[in-house]
């Protein structure tokens, strides 16, 4: 790490050449004048100075450097000319990144260099006499005056920025020294950057940073003692201390982790500290490094709850916990609205502050361990309906701390619902009215008509077979249609005999043959049978009607004047369902919509539609009823309804 000075005017330039210098201490200065007080307060290894906006004369701005710090090297930007022979390396104006970086490269090897050299001779210089001050005993009663100051430091509860002014003011009555600072982590713990001081210059202050991982602090984190600047023989850990005006850097170590760094000057009375002091220092600053690990892991965790309180507060959900003493330990905001509770009078209460059943809930998931998934409840506390969820909280043992329950106020959803339920229900019933009354407006119309002219025509031969044929027509369909309807809604007594298949099919396509409205929709009926009997036992006439029914919907779906319906009967073995009959009824002409067709066993569907179209509804339910089951499938060419009977057995 070395100490870096930008000299320029130029916003742009000075932002990227302190990006680029982010592993250095960067000190900035707008002009030469500020350069050159910045190189009297502080130990500077290289200036960069260029850019639009600085007076010309480079030459004599390195001589008075060379004059303030002999040992730093100067790149000149942008310079032109023979003033750039005077800087010690130099960049375009247009530099490009690797410019920049090349150029870095080689200032920082030449400072190495330097650094090695400089080491070199003074281990091969003579020690002077007076190396080391004799270990004098401290006075006793400033000592205990001093470590009384101390003992402040450790009462000043978990505010940091004040145990640490007052550990800086005790050691400043111990030991007197002329500067000195206290170094903590940045919240990446990648640097160490100055917290708190006595004596350094502004520009020190907010400019020096020491990485974690090089120089003085990995020195201190794996030496775990004291570093003094005449013991040191790295040339970059002695830059680093120099650099902090220090003479002397304390290591402040908890649990083999380096929390902070403590650097002392020159005492103002003598030039080095002795070893008793130092041992001093060393003992002070452990108990220091713990108060500071302590109070930070408080202000961690601290903020955390802080972070977890936020987001309970802002959670939609209500949230309650309790503890493994059955107190209730969180109430959130939302908690508080929808159960309209207040937190001060329920918190560190027993569960049965709680409505029921919510704490009976989380007891039984203390006790238990059991999680309880989303499921609705209705309490009794003004009818609410919440959509709940409980889950225990365990410990590194698997038992149970506590229980949290989540849950949501559905009673506005519920209230919604029910009233577009009943909506949808007043809509279906008044189209089931109206479609039942169309239905049968046209037959009573026909059968009023007849009843009124019957008096005057009644001796009309022709009148009285025309009125048989029509009111025989209009009463069987209205007999069709309430049919219809109470199979949808009564499950009638089904008389069960055995019968065999054919002869159910045959009765169906009789009936459908003498229709005396067939002609108005031509049908054409075709059957395939099987030269045995498929016996099977169910009601007769509940299976004709729904079988009829399938057809007059394949029918219904037909052009008018090509409806084709086939009917097949076969028996089928399957290994675990066992024998069975099937009978198939298709038609290549019948198109129906796929989604129309998707809810064809709908009753409340379909009867939105017609009556006709209920039909398949009303067959299913028949069907089912006789111990059968009934299914639809649409192929690329036919659409077919196929009924399954069970074989009746012997």
């Amino acid at each position: 790490m070395n100490a870096v000075l930008i000299v320029t005017s130029d916003d742009a330039l000075r932002t990227r050449l302190v990006t680029a210098l982010g592993d250095h201490s960067v000190f900035v200065a707008q002009g030469d004048a500020d350069a050159l007080k910045t190189l009297r307060l502080i130990d500077i290894d290289v200036i960069l100075r260029g850019g639009p906006g600085l007076p010309r004369g480079l030459e004599a701005f390195v001589a008075r450097v060379k004059e303030v710090a002999p040992a730093a090297l100067t790149v000149a930007i942008g310079e032109t000319g023979d003033e750039t022979a005077a800087a010690d390396f130099s960049l375009p104006a247009t530099f490009t990144q690797r410019e920049l970086d090349g150029a870095l490269r080689h200032v920082t090897d030449k400072l190495r260099l330097t650094r090695e050299i400089a080491a070199l001779r003074s281990s091969l210089a003579p020690e002077g006499p007076g190396a080391t001050a004799a270990d004098e005993p401290w006075e006793g009663a400033a000592f205990a005056r001093v470590l009384k100051e101390f003992t402040r430091a450790f009462a000043a509860g978990f505010d940091l920025p004040r145990a640490l002014e007052m550990f800086l003011d005790a050691i400043g009555e111990l030991v007197r020294p002329t500067r000195m600072a206290l170094l903590l982590p940045e919240a990446d713990a990648q640097e160490y950057r100055v917290a708190t001081h006595r004596g350094l210059a502004p520009q020190i202050v907010g400019s020096v940073r020491l990485h974690a991982g090089e120089g003085l602090a990995r020195w201190l984190a794996a030496q775990g003692r004291p570093a003094r600047l005449h013991d040191l023989t790295d040339p970059e850990i002695v830059r680093e201390l120099k650099l902090l005006q220090s003479v002397l850097a304390v290591p402040l170590l908890a649990h083999g982790e380096l929390v902070a760094i403590l650097t002392v000057g020159q005492p103002v009375v003598g030039s080095t500290y002795r070893r008793g002091e130092t041992e001093t220092l060393f003992d002070l600053a452990s108990h220091l490094a713990t108060t500071i690990r302590d109070i930070s892991l408080h202000n961690q965790l601290e903020r955390e709850q802080q972070f977890s309180e936020r987001i309970l507060a802002h959670m939609s959900s209500g949230v309650i916990t309790i503890g493994r003493d059955q107190r209730i330990g969180t109430v959130n905001r939302r908690a508080e609205e929808i159960l309209q509770l207040s937190t001060g009078e329920v918190i560190k209460e027993d569960l049965r502050a709680l409505p029921s059943p919510l704490g009976d809930m989380l007891f039984d998931t203390l006790k238990t361990g059991r999680t309880a998934g989303r499921h609705e409840i209705q309490l009794a506390l003004r009818g609410l309906w919440l959509e709940v969820s409980t889950y225990p909280v365990r410990g590194e043992d698997g038992a149970p701390l506590g229980a949290v329950l989540v849950f949501e106020d559905r009673t506005a959803q519920k209230e919604l619902l029910t009233q577009k339920r009943q909506v949808e229900q007043t809509q279906l019933l008044t189209r089931v009215v109206a479609r039942i009354a169309d239905e049968i407006k046209n037959p009573l119309v026909s059968i009023n008509t007849f009843i009124e002219l019957i008096g005057e025509r009644y001796d009309d031969p022709d009148f009285r077979k025309h009125f048989s044929s029509v009111v025989r027509r209009d009463v069987r369909r209205l007999v069709e249609v309430f049919d219809k309807l109470a199979g949808l809604v009564t499950e009638g007594e089904l008389n069960f005999t055995t019968v065999d298949v054919h002869t159910v099919v045959d009765d169906v396509v009789t009936a459908i043959e003498l229709v005396d409205d067939v002609p108005a929709r031509p049908l054409q009926l075709d059957v395939t049978r099987e030269n045995t009997p498929q016996v099977v036992k169910v009601d007769p006439a509940q299976l004709r009607k729904a079988l009829s029914y399938l057809i007059w919907y394949l029918a219904h779906n037909s052009p008018a004047d090509q409806a084709r319906v086939s009917v097949s009967v076969a028996r089928h073995s399957e290994r675990e369902v066992g024998e069975s009959v099937r009978i198939l009824i298709g038609s290549r002409t019948a198109a129906v919509m796929p989604e129309k067709l998707h809810r064809v066993f709908d009753p409340v569907q379909m009867v939105q539609e017609s009556l006709i179209d209920v039909g398949p509804a009303v067959s299913q339910r028949l069907v089912e009823a006789v111990g059968g089951q009934l299914t639809v499938r649409q192929g690329r060419h036919e659409l077919h309804f196929l009924v399954t009977l069970p074989l009746a057995t012997s």
